[in-house]
């Protein structure tokens, strides 16, 4: 053996034992727990100490002057909370974002996942009387939280926020509340129209609020434990317990299902699809706006982002619409991937100054519809069938 082989022999083994050559970085996930004051006084004693789980790029622990636009991923009804991105039917991070941003898909980004789950498994991100203010939670406490902690970029064009479900509900009602913290939101399978679903399971609603104890919401089916929550959110009454809320359909005295009107009224202030026209300005600050859903969708969820891709074109709003073949769940994994592509595609990865601030977005909008089921494919503008 050479002088100069013995020389290399120790240099060899440091790299082979580190791993220094053989495995690049991945991004990982951390979990903290956030006190929200907006959540304070709620009137259930949900906590006010929440979990938030956060992944953080591949560079983020090697390049430690840089800083990350954020993505804010939020979850949908009866999950097991943040933990269907990482667990459950939502995904497996971070094995799927360091995928993603290996392959090139999406660029490296922070992406916080949040715990919503209430007492009733849900708050709808809403502002509550009744369950607390869940979108200042989310658009205030841990915005802020984790600017103020990590290395984030931290102004509205750096920002985006969407989820599955009721988190797709939540994507699009964040971003219309908060234009100036969200710069892309979008919707996964959410329930944009109210008066679609919801209005079918009316009953459930009429039933729920015949209901005397807090305790007779853990002996409802699915329908009536979610007519219960959306109620809280959407038409809390702090005098009328036990959930302190006024159902928007009730029985009438001949035992009809009937309208609420006072009800009804405060719930569909909360419609995704009527909120569109009243905030046109805010929509075309956007620098994307994402909607999707399975062609065969169980709650038929098909019909609200129809209805949401309609009049965005309506309002020549640009945004990225797409159709795949599947159900609610079955396919939360590609749809995540591909509206985090949009948001990479869209987002500012470095400060940006007023004078560079666009006023409104001008990338022509992409929709897709793909009867073959190929969800990775290139986007196509494709008229929806």
């Amino acid at each position: 053996m050479t002088r100069r082989m013995r020389t290399y022999i120790p240099v060899i083994l440091w790299f082979l034992l580190t791993g220094f050559v053989v495995t690049a970085q991945d991004g990982r996930l951390v979990t903290e727990k956030v006190h929200s004051p907006s959540l304070e006084g709620n009137l259930f004693n949900d906590k006010t100490d929440r979990a938030v789980t956060i992944y953080l790029p591949p560079s983020y622990d090697t390049e430690t002057d840089r800083r990350y636009p954020v993505v804010y991923l939020v979850h949908g009804y009866i999950s097991i909370g943040q933990y269907s991105w990482i667990n459950g039917p939502a995904g497996h991070f971070p094995a799927t974002m360091n995928s993603w941003v290996k392959n090139g898909k999406v660029k490296e980004m922070i992406v916080v996942m949040p715990n919503s789950v209430n007492k009733f498994q849900g708050s709808y991100y809403a502002n509550s009387a009744a369950t607390g203010n869940w979108n200042d939670y989310i658009a205030k406490d841990v915005v802020e939280y984790v600017d103020s902690k990590y290395r984030t970029l931290p102004q509205r064009e750096n920002r985006g926020v969407i989820g599955h479900s009721m988190g797709g509900y939540g994507g699009m009602a964040l971003g219309l509340e908060y234009p100036d913290v969200f710069g892309c939101m979008g919707s996964m399978a959410g329930p944009l129209d109210l008066t679609q679903y919801f209005g079918r399971i009316s009953l459930a609603f009429a039933r729920a609020s015949e209901l005397k104890n807090l305790s007779d919401f853990y002996s409802q089916g699915f329908e009536g434990k979610l007519a219960i929550a959306v109620t809280a959110a959407f038409c809390a009454n702090p005098d009328n317990p036990p959930f302190y809320a006024d159902f928007p359909w009730v029985y009438d005295d001949s035992g009809k299902v009937v309208k609420n009107q006072d009800a009804w009224d405060r719930y569909m202030e909360h419609d995704i699809l009527t909120r569109l026209a009243q905030n046109v300005d805010s929509l075309r600050r956007m620098r994307a706006i994402y909607i999707d859903s399975g062609k065969s969708d169980e709650y038929s969820f098909l019909t609200d982002a129809r209805r949401v891709h309609d009049e965005l074109n309506r309002l020549n709003i640009p945004h990225d619409y797409l159709e795949f073949p599947g159900g609610h769940t079955c396919c939360i994994s590609n749809s995540t991937a591909n509206a985090l592509e949009v948001f990479s595609d869209a987002m500012a990865f470095e400060m940006v100054t007023p004078s560079e601030t666009p006023l409104e977005q001008t990338t022509e909008p992409k929709i897709a519809v793909y009867p073959q089921g190929k969800l990775a494919a290139t986007w196509a503008s494709v008229k929806s069938q």
